[in-house]
């Protein structure tokens, strides 16, 4: 069992909210309800997935900042480790990867890593899974953390068939930790809210000390001033990785792990997105879905996760994405 805290990450700004109730009726997890006029998140119900960020036009609905708490950490003496999500270059797509690295490395931290590499090894933990469990033995994928959120809080019986596998991002810290030493500090970067639950789980601590969406990292760039022609050229530290970066995609993770998705047998089945993932988390639970793994996602692959601040269109984000796989594994 993953089990995470009940701290939501969103909060509501009292001085925007327009009670148009769109947040209410889009909220997957029923999380937000009406107080005192303000449409108010429940901390006990919130997944933290962000739809309700996207989807309000007041901007009323705010993350929760880490920057204060990123910033202490590399102003104090020991080294601190930047590990970047796998749909970098779906956000920044105005920026090399060169200049990325750089100008993250800029901003005070010793190492700058790809959590792609983790991605390399759960995928094959969960290759490894399905190879050895019996074949009665019936999984959910552990990944997406809004996922792992929801089943905890609303399908209890099912957090036993949540696959024993960590997330990326804890592989990743793992490994940083093994090569770099138990006293390095990580911060995970990427477009995703619900890692900031994740990274504060209780059978995961001290493993990440922190997390920043890219919309923060930007913040960040923008409060030091920072800009492509300050930077030189930089290259992400080691171990880099293979087919990780297709973790990004919707269905990327069963590409890295080469599991096939069988729609004659429904072995494997993916689906993603807050229209879809309820249903397929509850069909799972009644056999209605007879699926040996299910891999789900709270939104349309981490590209689109709520964190980001890209407005580039899905499939511009995909190709960016596959390209970048492609060239890496050119190299």
């Amino acid at each position: 069992m993953i089990r995470y805290n009940n701290t939501s990450f969103i909060k509501t700004n009292s001085d925007r909210c327009r009670v148009c109730y769109t947040c209410v009726r889009e909220c997957p997890a029923k999380a937000i309800r009406i107080v005192s006029g303000q449409a108010d998140v429940i901390p006990e119900r919130c997944i933290s997935c962000g739809n309700c960020v996207q989807v309000c036009s007041q901007n009323a609905k705010q993350v929760v900042s880490s920057i204060s708490q990123v910033e202490a950490l590399l102003q104090e003496k020991g080294k601190v480790a930047a590990c970047i999500a796998p749909s970098f270059p779906a956000e920044f797509a105005e920026l090399e990867t060169a200049n990325l690295v750089a100008m993250v490395r800029a901003l005070g931290f010793e190492y700058v890593t790809e959590v792609a590499y983790g991605a390399d090894l759960v995928a094959r933990q969960y290759k490894k899974l399905l190879d050895e469990s019996s074949p009665d033995k019936r999984y959910i994928a552990t990944s997406c953390p809004a996922i792992v959120s929801y089943i905890e809080k609303y399908h209890p019986e099912l957090t036993a068939s949540l696959a024993p596998i960590v997330s990326p991002m804890i592989a990743m810290a793992r490994v940083l930790h093994k090569i770099h030493g138990d006293d390095l500090k990580i911060v995970f970067i990427g477009p995703c809210i619900a890692k900031k639950c994740e990274a504060d789980g209780i059978n995961v601590p001290n493993e990440v000390d922190a997390v920043l969406t890219f919309s923060e990292l930007r913040q960040m760039f923008a409060d030091k001033n920072m800009a492509v022609q300050d930077t030189h050229d930089d290259h992400f530290d080691p171990p880099h990785p293979s087919l990780g970066g297709l973790f990004a995609l919707s269905g990327g993770m069963l590409q890295t792990a080469g599991i096939q998705e069988d729609l004659l047998t429904t072995t494997i089945v993916t689906t993603d997105g807050k229209s879809h993932f309820p249903n397929a988390i509850t069909e799972f639970e009644n056999g209605t879905l007879d699926a040996r793994l299910l891999e789900v996602l709270a939104c349309h692959g981490c590209i689109m996760g709520a964190g980001r601040q890209t407005d580039a269109s899905v499939f511009d984000r995909r190709g960016r994405v596959s390209q970048y796989v492609r060239k890496c594994m050119e190299t």
